[in-house]
Parts: C-alpha cells; sequence; structure tokens
C-alpha cells in the first residue's frame, strides 16, 4: 500500500510542470479568413484604397475660440483627391432673404409704368407780324405781338419699357396735358389803304385751354442708389412729336380810330412740332415687380404755329398770317406707379 502512494507522489512530481505549462499556454484558435470584398460597379468615381494601404483616419474638429464660431471641419477625401475642389451646392439650395431679391427675381424684362402729376408750361410769346395789303376790300390785321398765360394744369404719362441689358432700356412713352390759359393780350395794327398802319391792343374776356399729346422714343439708364432699400434713379432721355392746341374764344379788340374797334375774335389751332425730353425717375421697390416712384421730366417743343384767327365779322376783317409762338419748354412732375411683367 505504501509502495502504491510513493508510486503515485512520483508520476504526479514528474508531470505537475507540463500541466501547469499546459494551463498557462493554451492552444491558439483558428485564423477565420474575412469575407471576400465586394466590387464596386465601375463608373462610380470611387476606387477601393490598395490591400497594403491603410485608411485615413479623421482629424479631429478644431476647438471654438473664445467669442467665435468654430470653423467647419475639414473634409476628408479618398487617397489621391485631396486636391480636388469642393462640389458646389445648388442654386436652391442657397437661401437669400427676400429683402434682398431685387433684381434677380423680377419676372422679365418688360415694364409698364404710369403717372399722373402737375403741369408747368411758361408763358408763350407770339411772333408779331405787321398788317399787309393783299388786295380786296377785308381789313388785313396783324398782331405784332402779345403772351398767353398759362395756369398750372394736369399731366398724365404712359410708357412702355424694354430692357436691353440689365441697366439700358428702350421706351415708348405718351400721355396728355392740359392747361387752363387766364389770358392772352397783346398789340395788333390796322391796315387801311394810302394810310399809316392804326395801332390797337386786344385782351381775352374769357379763360381757354392749351394740351398737349406728347410721342417719344427713349433710353434709359437704371441706377441703383441703396440696394437693400430698394432706391433706384432711372434717367432717360428720347425724341419725338408733341401736338398741342390751343383754345381761345372771344378776345376783343380796342382800337379807336380803327375800323376793328369792338370786334372780337377766337383761335382754335392744332400744332405738330418735333420735341425731345429729358427724364429722371426716383423709384422706390415695393415688392418683385412693383415700384413707387416721383417722376420729373423737362420738354422741349419746337415753335408751334395755330393759324389764323377768326373774326366775328370774318368778311370785313382778317388776320394778314397765323399766330405762331416761340419754342415753347414744359415741365411736369408727377407720382408713378412702375410694373414689371
Amino acid at each position: 500500500m505504501r509502495s502504491r502512494r510513493i508510486n503515485l507522489f512520483a508520476c504526479i512530481a514528474v508531470h505537475a510542470p507540463a500541466m501547469v505549462a499546459l494551463a498557462q499556454d493554451p492552444a491558439p484558435a483558428p485564423i477565420v479568413p474575412p469575407p471576400p470584398l465586394t466590387p464596386l460597379p465601375a463608373g462610380s468615381g470611387v476606387e477601393p484604397l490598395p490591400p497594403d494601404a491603410e485608411p485615413p483616419v479623421p482629424e479631429a474638429p478644431p476647438k471654438p475660440t473664445k467669442g467665435k464660431p468654430a470653423p467647419p471641419p475639414p473634409v476628408i477625401r479618398p487617397p489621391g483627391e485631396e486636391g480636388k475642389a469642393s462640389t458646389p451646392l445648388p442654386p436652391k439650395a442657397i437661401e437669400v432673404p427676400p429683402a434682398v431679391q431685387r433684381e434677380g427675381d423680377r419676372p422679365s424684362r418688360v415694364y409698364l409704368q404710369t403717372g399722373a402729376g402737375v403741369s408747368i408750361i411758361p408763358d408763350l410769346t407770339l411772333k408779331g407780324f405787321p398788317a399787309a395789303d393783299i388786295g380786296g376790300a377785308v381789313q388785313e390785321i396783324g398782331f405784332t405781338g402779345g403772351s398767353v398765360s398759362p395756369d398750372l394744369g394736369v399731366s398724365w404719362s404712359l410708357l412702355v419699357g424694354f430692357r436691353v441689358s440689365e441697366r439700358v432700356a428702350i421706351e415708348v412713352e405718351s400721355g396728355y396735358t392740359t392747361n387752363n390759359v387766364s389770358g392772352f393780350s397783346g398789340t395788333l395794327e390796322e391796315y387801311v389803304g394810302g394810310a399809316p398802319f392804326i395801332p390797337g391792343t386786344f385782351t381775352s374776356t374769357q379763360d381757354g385751354t392749351l394740351s398737349m399729346i406728347p410721342i417719344f422714343c427713349n433710353v434709359s439708364w437704371e441706377l441703383p442708389l441703396l440696394h437693400e432699400s430698394g432706391l433706384s434713379l432711372r434717367l432717360a432721355g428720347g425724341f419725338g412729336v408733341t401736338q398741342l392746341e390751343l383754345s381761345m374764344q372771344d378776345m376783343v379788340v380796342d382800337a379807336p380810330t380803327a375800323g376793328v374797334d369792338g370786334q372780337t375774335f377766337g383761335i382754335d389751332g392744332t400744332s405738330w412740332q418735333i420735341a425731345g425730353q429729358f427724364r429722371a425717375d426716383l423709384l422706390w421697390n415695393l415688392s418683385s415687380n412693383v415700384d413707387l416712384g416721383v417722376s420729373w421730366r423737362l420738354m422741349y417743343m419746337g415753335a408751334p404755329d395755330f393759324g389764323d384767327v377768326d373774326f366775328t365779322d370774318s368778311a370785313n376783317f382778317e388776320s394778314s398770317q397765323g399766330l405762331s409762338f416761340n419754342d415753347l419748354w414744359a415741365q411736369s412732375i408727377q407720382g408713378s406707379l412702375n410694373f414689371r411683367f
């Protein structure tokens, strides 16, 4: 019995180191190969990394400084594409405040402007002409001087413009202006065969009207003043024609020594004249297609000729020439609305 115990202890003593080594260093686990990589489709624009390349390690975003927002994190690109530019966002992804959208949101290049205001016309000076003997029993009357005095009137305008560039446009413009005439007075003379001319005067006894219809072709140039507030200045100039009409009745002649004394006459004539104008519009943008504005206009017209006067006793008296006036300047100040379509 004792010998068996000795043999058992001897066996344990012999195999104990091997058992301890086996417990401390177990056999390694088997190596399992990774699954195969699925190739990317052709034309995808992304190339796989080489087998021996290490994937890029993303950098930590920089810490924000005190009082300033942190800069955006760096863009990580695959190897070989580090120097390529970033792809810009599509236009719709960039939001623009409505207050800043002025020129870009205009639907088209066509605009229409209408306005109304006051008309200012200075006195018209009559071009004098003498009496003349043209034969016959009718007495010829010469109007040697005079002036027409228009009052403050009203004006209306309408124009259509087409933009040929961002700032330049071509316009077609017309309108209507009428002024009350509070006075027409001057001097005249009567020709009596073989005798000196007999002088006299004339004056109006009732008001008349002076009206005007201009037609212009303009070129305009628009300059933004304060873009954020929508203010702009439009300057325009053009040439065209103007129809003027003068209507005056019941003008009385005062010539005590002449046969025409006490006669009345009137004038109702029309004159077409070459004209030019300059216009300045101060516009305030209310919305994407509506502007509120103030316009000032200066017009020049050639010398109007309204034709002969009509005497009440036309069988015995007539003017030796038609009534014509010096060149005419006119101004208007209007409030306007501008619409873009």
